[in-house]
């Protein structure tokens, strides 16, 4: 059987370590995944969460221990990162040609179109930069909250 994958990026992840207007939709979201799917990100997907914190805790919005709890739990989630010279170059094409201003979020559209998946992002702006052409990139306020 082969593998089953979704792309997901860390927005998603921090909304529910952080009181966020999706926070209650990234938590069903997340627990609604099938188990039988593996989840797959980039490299950068740990790096975004550290840096998410702790820009929280310098603003004072967070508490240095809820966040190092909150780093600890969002670093076990048990994606597959991947990183290689193809996917890298592919993110700056892609940025390129969807005209993004960073490769960043680039580097998830890359993954998830290597791995013929969804990718799901928490980001408004990046999925209405993108919806039209990539039809596959999923916007967690899409997740009904009544279900």
């Amino acid at each position: 059987m082969a593998a089953s994958w979704i792309v997901i990026d860390s927005g998603v992840f921090i909304a529910t370590a952080l009181p966020e207007t999706l926070s209650e939709k990234a938590a069903k979201f997340l627990a609604q995944l099938n188990p039988q799917t593996s989840i797959a990100a980039p490299v950068l997907f740990q790096y975004e969460i550290v840096a998410a914190l702790r820009k929280h805790v310098y603003r004072g919005t967070l508490m240095a221990a809820d966040a190092q709890r909150s780093r600890d739990r969002l670093l076990s989630v048990p994606a597959v990162l991947m990183y290689d010279e193809g996917l890298v170059k592919r993110a700056y094409d892609l940025a390129e040609q969807l005209n993004r201003p960073t490769a960043y979020d680039a580097q998830y559209l890359a993954l998830a179109e290597r791995l013929r998946c969804e990718f799901w992002t928490a980001d408004e702006k990046l999925f209405n930069a993108v919806q039209s052409a990539l039809p596959w990139v999923q916007w967690l306020g899409q997740v009904s909250s009544n279900e």
